[in-house]
């Protein structure tokens, strides 16, 4: 052999060479990737289970403040829309009232009507429909939506992004100016007088608040309770109160615990006493 011809052989890798190093690559990413989704989850489940705690917190204050009285969504305490890590609204639901936030899940399990859902965007356009229809102009925020009209005239020109998103120009973060109170007051006037109680005009007046102070809007009405509140695997209701949960990594839940679907979801139990996953439980 050649000087050169063995310079060029030191170069190379054999066959057998590549073959150990793709082994020990294999090796590794076999423990590795594992241990990072583990991880991840249990990152995520930990800020599921603390954003809960929070939001609790702030219904209890709530109720604490206005005689026992629960929110009627989750917009009243400042988590109106809130996503869990999954980008998943967290459900609630108002046991006294039948009323919430994120329950499209019972949709889908056939337990609430669509109709049930009353909201506005400012995207829609200003338009409105009756019953379960889409909005006339612009697209709903929410299949199956019920919406009044709602155009405030001194909202913040939008711009659009470029994968469609609406971006309000200015304050970003921030409520969208609204001039059109009464508009508000006749969204959360149409709320008010679907319950089953009689609504003293201060409430009314802070879920109008609430409306015109959300980008968006949109509320759960007329829930029936008795086949939409949470039980564990025997079948005994997760809260006497309400209910407060996230949908987990499957984004997908069921009534009972005892189903598999809803062994990953992130939940409050014992109205407060049990925050976590609900596997544990």
């Amino acid at each position: 052999m050649t000087r050169s011809e063995r310079g060029s052989a030191e170069k190379g890798f054999t066959l057998l060479e590549l073959m150990i190093v793709a082994s020990i690559l294999a090796i590794i990413a076999s423990i590795g990737v594992p241990q990072y989704v583990s991880a991840l989850r249990t990152a995520r489940n930990g800020k599921a289970k603390h954003e809960l705690q929070t939001i609790s917190h702030q219904i209890d204050s709530y109720a604490a403040a206005n005689g026992g009285q629960l929110p009627l969504t989750l917009h009243q305490v400042g988590f109106g829309g809130k996503r869990d890590p999954w980008g998943v609204p967290y459900c609630y639901l108002n046991y006294g009232d039948g009323t919430g936030d994120g329950l499209q899940w019972a949709i889908e399990a056939g337990l609430v009507d669509p109709s049930a859902v009353k909201g506005y965007s400012p995207s829609s356009g200003g338009g409105s429909t009756g019953g379960g229809g889409a909005p006339s102009a612009g697209p709903a925020p929410m299949r199956g939506g019920s919406f009044l009209p709602f155009s405030p005239a001194s909202a913040a020109p939008a711009r659009r992004t470029g994968d469609g998103a609406r971006v309000p120009q200015g304050d970003d973060t921030g409520p969208i100016a609204v001039s059109g109170r009464a508009e508000a007051r006749a969204l959360a006037t149409s709320v008010a007088d679907s319950l089953p109680r009689v609504v003293p005009a201060t409430e009314v007046d802070d879920l109008a608040g609430a409306i015109a102070s959300s980008l968006s809007f949109s509320i759960f009405v007329g829930v029936p309770v008795a086949s939409t509140r949470r039980c564990d695997r025997f079948m005994y209701p997760l809260n006497t109160d309400y209910d407060l949960f996230s949908l987990g990594p499957n984004g997908r839940t069921a009534v009972s615990l005892g189903e598999a679907v809803g062994q990953d979801d992130v939940i409050r139990a014992n109205n407060g006493g049990f925050f976590g996953v609900a596997s544990d439980y």
